[in-house]
């Protein structure tokens, strides 16, 4: 999602190139192909559905997949705009971001599609210099240390001892959400007033049976896990004027982001190679939100 001028070129039915000017570069420009880019103009209701996230909410979450929706860029670069902070009610404005359009749907499409019996499980954690914090627990400092990073043999992860709270609505969520933002770390640097300095994670655990009116079909039971995640930016210690525990915090912040980029780049070679020898490893276990 852009906020300058670069340009925005798209072929049908093909990746989209963003035109960058880079002195360094050869020719002083560099170009980058995504699967879709969003100038400035765009609008929020737009970027959720091209992005792919409504998709993902309305039909992917209800086949049985879990679904990570996340924003990644550098710091004041709209992150926490596009994603949206709080659940909304039973509409969402303009300005309303991924988050409030992504819980309104999913309740909206348990009521159209599961039998009434659905159940919604909401935990909500941020990672503040390497160290795990429940955004939805007591606080005490005892009870955050207990908190730790599992795997089980099927390869799921989870963290014990994190708080889950059962949510019935958006209004719900909204609720547990304005309380835990208010807990999460933000500080004033020189690049932004209101800068997250910890990655925050919401996870919606979603389990139920679809309804079936043919009573003669087997009956299609998922659960599945919606993942919202509001990342930290990066940043460059200069150009923040960060000093001491600030300073701390960057550094921490770009070295997830690093490994985070490093599991996506994986991700994506891997995609690539598939059928052919060889086999990329993403590094998944380098930092707690990878």
């Amino acid at each position: 999602r852009l906020e300058n001028e670069d340009k925005e070129k798209a072929e049908p039915g093909g990746p989209e190139v963003v035109e960058c000017k880079d002195p360094n570069a050869s020719g002083g420009k560099r170009w980058f192909e995504l699967d879709g880019v969003f100038d400035k103009n765009c609008s929020q209701e737009e970027l959720y559905h091209r992005s792919g996230a409504r998709n993902a909410v309305v039909n992917d979450i209800f086949s049985g997949y879990n679904a990570t929706i996340l924003a990644y860029g550098q710091t004041g670069s709209g992150k926490t705009y596009s994603m949206g902070s709080a659940a909304a009610g039973d509409r969402v404005g303009d300005h309303d971001g991924i988050i409030p359009r992504a819980c309104l749907d999913l309740f909206q499409t348990i009521a159209e599609k599961c039998d009434g019996n659905a159940k919604v499980e909401m935990s909500y954690l941020e990672i503040y210099n390497e160290e795990i914090r429940d955004l939805l627990g007591s606080g005490k400092e005892e009870d955050q240390k207990k908190l730790k990073v599992h795997e089980t043999l099927n390869g799921e992860v989870y963290v014990s001892n994190l708080t889950a709270k059962s949510v019935v609505d958006t209004g719900e969520i909204g609720k547990f959400m304005d309380a835990a933002n208010g807990k999460r770390m933000v500080a004033a640097t020189a690049m932004n007033a209101t800068s997250s300095r910890s990655h925050a994670i919401c996870t919606l655990l979603v389990s139920g049976v679809i309804s079936n009116e043919d009573e003669t079909k087997e009956v299609d039971k998922f659960t599945s896990k919606l993942t919202l995640v509001d990342l930290a930016g990066s940043e460059k210690l200069g150009k923040t004027g960060a000093t001491g525990g600030r300073a701390k915090e960057g550094i921490n912040i770009n070295k997830g982001l690093f490994v985070l980029g490093q599991v996506v780049s994986a991700l994506g070679e891997a995609g690539k190679r598939k059928g052919k020898k060889g086999s990329v490893r993403p590094p998944f276990r380098g930092k707690f939100h990878s």
